[in-house]
């Protein structure tokens, strides 16, 4: 399946729902619950699907597979009522109807990890002072700990922008940045799992953009801190457009193309991970719960930035950042200046 969290506007203003996609349109999962329910003969319809299929992505997935089922049988339903429920109630709707959230809108954490080696070789020379991208040999090794365990640090949830949000350049940055990454949601509560445990904890895939204020970025780790407010500020945290369940995709076959006003400034593949995502999560969960909605990120692709991109050039107010991923979406975002106080 493909879950989206959307804002449906309504006379007592907007509400936010989970959908999936069937045939091109959005269905409304509470929605068509509520109409399959009632069509059982269950008499509190709207109540028993406002529990199992909530608005919030993080609630539904701490229902389990129950809701899951739900879900499916919701889906079922709409596409053979076409897209209506009882007394004509409408279930379906068209993308441009709607505001798209990110599928998570508001994740407990984002651990962002780095597992594409490419990557790793530039933040090597960036750390020690090279900023050189050309001065990077294609084979250069990464820092030896980096083949030992999968390093990653944590994000702000609250930070997070969907698919067609713009991006707002903070005042303090010269050196906007965009970062491609796919990323996992956790759907399961887990604990010192092995990487052979992992798979079934992941409740699916999407797009990251990992919004970056490079100046700061540097600064703050030449402190051996951070990175902190270079990557934590309204909107940074891109995520979208939908989530993919694993039955759906391979996440280690995956054509990444980054456009930036309509060029192909970025063409890379995720198979460049050396890092599987079970891998990642065997070492985040040491000791350590996972739960249900946060979010894990691979990284950036190996030329998945402005500098290592063919943009070479930082990102400017009015550039439209593209990001897509072939089974799963496109995000889809504008730099606008930021607010001020």
């Amino acid at each position: 399946m493909r879950y989206y969290t959307f804002s449906l506007a309504t006379s007592v203003g907007p509400i936010c729902r989970i959908g999936a996609e069937r045939e091109g349109r959005l269905i409304d999962l509470n929605a068509a619950c509520a109409a399959l329910l009632a069509d059982r003969g269950e008499p509190d319809a709207a109540e028993y699907a406002d529990f199992l299929i909530p608005g919030d992505m993080v609630r539904f997935l701490e229902r389990g597979e129950k809701a899951q089922r739900a879900a499916r049988e919701a889906l079922e339903f709409a596409a053979a009522e076409g897209g209506a429920g009882p007394g004509g109630g409408r279930l379906a709707y068209e993308f441009d109807e709607v505001r798209l959230l990110a599928p998570v809108p508001r994740p407990p954490v984002i651990r962002d990890a780095s597992a594409f080696l490419g990557h790793v070789r530039y933040g090597k020379e960036c750390v020690s002072g090279d900023r050189d991208i050309a001065a990077v040999a294609p084979d250069a090794p990464g820092p030896a700990m980096f083949y030992e365990l999968p390093p990653y640090f944590h994000q702000s949830g609250a930070t997070v922008a969907g698919p067609h949000d713009p991006i707002a350049k903070p005042r303090f940055t010269a050196q906007l940045d965009f970062e491609f990454e796919l990323a996992v949601v956790v759907g399961r509560k887990g604990i010192n799992l092995s990487a052979e445990e992992a798979a079934p904890f992941i409740a699916g895939y999407t797009i990251y953009n990992d919004v970056s204020a490079r100046d700061v970025q540097f600064r703050e780790m030449q402190l051996y801190l951070g990175p902190a407010k270079g990557k934590n500020f309204e909107g940074a945290n891109i995520l979208g457009p939908c989530l993919v369940t694993p039955d759906e995709v391979d996440p280690y076959n995956l054509r990444m193309i980054a456009r930036v006003n309509g060029e192909v400034v970025v063409d890379d593949h995720s198979s460049g991970m050396f890092y599987t995502f079970p891998q990642i999560i065997e070492w985040i969960s040491q000791e350590e719960y996972l739960y249900p909605g946060e979010v894990i990120a691979s990284g950036t692709c190996d030329h998945g930035t402005c500098m290592t991109s063919k943009l070479k050039r930082w990102l400017e107010v009015g550039d439209v950042v593209e990001l897509e991923v072939p089974g799963i979406g496109v995000l889809r975002n504008e730099v606008e200046a930021g607010p001020r106080a």
